[in-house]
């Protein structure tokens, strides 16, 4: 069965200097909490973890004019399958807002509320992330 997250935040910013870091492949480790280098090879970005986890992704669908772009999880270290998403940046009265959609399986039921909840609880510090990482850049 699949499931789905979805998480929001609003960032006081323009949508184009968000998205000047969200839209950066290869400038994920800079924003994303226990990333340690990302690198973009075509379509393909390549993280590494700090506990020595490759995460490799598929980027689809990228659009620096509606500031959006797709994932899908070609290799990660949790145990889920068909994992993938979209980052959406929108402007929202003199900032912005990020939406982050995702859709995963949990191949095991008994674990499935378990890692639903800490995927959404990393995605969220994620964003928290990204937010500090865009508004300090605006000081």
């Amino acid at each position: 069965m699949s499931s789905k997250i979805q998480n929001r935040i609003k960032i006081a910013a323009l949508p184009d200097q968000v998205w000047a870091v969200l839209g950066d492949l290869a400038a994920a480790h800079t924003w994303i909490p226990g990333i340690t280098t990302a690198k973009v090879e075509g379509m393909k970005r390549v993280c590494l973890t700090a506990d020595g986890h490759e995460i490799r992704e598929e980027i689809s669908d990228y659009s620096a004019e509606k500031r959006t772009y797709r994932y899908k999880h070609l290799q990660q270290p949790l145990p889920v399958k068909n994992s993938h998403g979209i980052f959406t940046v929108q402007a929202e009265g003199a900032g912005s807002v990020v939406v982050w959609e995702a859709e995963f399986e949990v191949p095991d039921p008994a674990q499935e509320t378990e890692m639903v909840a800490m995927i959404n609880g990393y995605y969220q510090q994620t964003l928290a992330s990204l937010k500090q990482r865009v508004e300090a850049a605006g000081d």
